[in-house]
């Protein structure tokens, strides 16, 4: 029956063989110590390479002035300067290999030495003889035209004409913003003025303006009667629109012009009654063509309608009757005197 082996190691008579040997215990805590030591050491080499590695000195040669010269057909040999130069860049750049190297400590006796050999090549290239350029064929100026500039005006352009509004413009204004008024108030009371509950306020439109005529007081005091009346009319700076909503009269609104100014009225729902009754008895189709007339004393409209045979002159509120007849115009003159 063999035996199990029992290797011994002793060291200047120390006994490491045993576990329990105190020496084989230092000797574990400073192989463990010293491979500490490396590590750390390794690692700040690492961070020293980093920090200060080296980079490449690019030294600036001065430019030279170009020459133009036509293309030569075959390549232009090397001047020595040129050789000088490559091998003194080729040096430079095999030297800052080397200081890149690891195990390279002095980098910044490389750099100065790499510094000197670019100084050494830009002399010796600026030194260099500069060989003569033969047969430099002469390039003759070409005429090129130039376009003459244009002569700016300094005449200032025409001012654009003014608008200016027409007394018609400003009627018609004037007639928008007396249905606006109406139309907010007939938000309120759409009876008063004409709006049946169906109707939508916004689909309301004016209508074109009729004038208004009156006669003065001498015509009112020398009228005879049976003499026409149409020729005594004179307007009487006074409009009224009517409100349509479709082919159905709401409302009349008015304006009147004071000076030059026009300034609208309110509405009327009764003199829009009167007038719807006087086209159908009197219609445009039938050749009528009733007039408004005003008295600046006394309230109120009256119409007139020249077509008829007897010269008439009536008040609208006779619309209202059951039968409604028109007024000589003897009568009606006569009262206003």
């Amino acid at each position: 029956m063999s035996m199990p082996l029992k290797f011994q190691f002793q060291f200047a008579g120390v006994d490491f063989s045993r576990p329990s040997s105190p020496y084989r215990k230092w000797l574990r805590i400073g192989l463990m110590s010293l491979a500490a030591l490396l590590a750390v050491m390794t690692y700040l080499f690492y961070l020293h390479h980093i920090t200060h590695h080296a980079r490449p000195v690019v030294h600036t040669v001065p430019a030279v002035p170009a020459v133009t010269v036509p293309k030569p057909s075959t390549p232009a040999p090397a001047t020595a300067a040129m050789v000088a130069t490559a091998t003194a860049t080729i040096s430079t750049t095999s030297k800052l290999a080397d200081a890149v190297k690891p195990h390279v400590i002095a980098v910044g006796n490389v750099l100065v030495e790499a510094v000197e050999h670019v100084a050494t090549a830009a002399k010796a290239t600026m030194a260099a003889p500069v060989l003569p350029v033969a047969s430099v064929p002469v390039v003759e100026p070409v005429m090129v035209p130039i376009a003459t500039p244009r002569t700016i005006s300094s005449q200032p352009a025409a001012p654009r004409p003014l608008r200016v509004r027409t007394d018609q413009d400003r009627l018609l204004m004037a007639g928008q913003t007396a249905l606006a008024s109406v139309i907010e108030l007939a938000d309120k009371y759409p009876d008063a003025y004409g709006f049946q509950a169906g109707d939508f306020l916004s689909d309301a439109k004016l209508g074109a303006p009729m004038e208004v005529y009156t006669i003065d007081g001498n015509a009112r005091a020398g009228y005879a009667k049976g003499q026409p009346v149409k020729p005594l009319l004179k307007p009487a700076a006074q409009w009224v629109f009517p409100v349509l909503m479709g082919n159905r009269i709401c409302c009349m609104v008015d304006v009147e012009r004071t000076g030059h100014d026009f300034v609208p009225g309110k509405g009327s729902k009764s003199l829009a009654m009167a007038w719807s009754k006087i086209q159908q008895q009197w219609p445009a189709a039938a050749g009528f063509h009733p007039l408004l007339v005003v008295n600046p004393e006394v309230p109120g409209y009256y119409f007139t309608v020249p077509e008829l045979p007897e010269q008439n002159l009536t008040d609208t509120v006779e619309m209202f009757y059951l039968h409604p007849d028109p007024s000589p115009a003897d009568v009606i003159l006569a009262s206003w005197r």
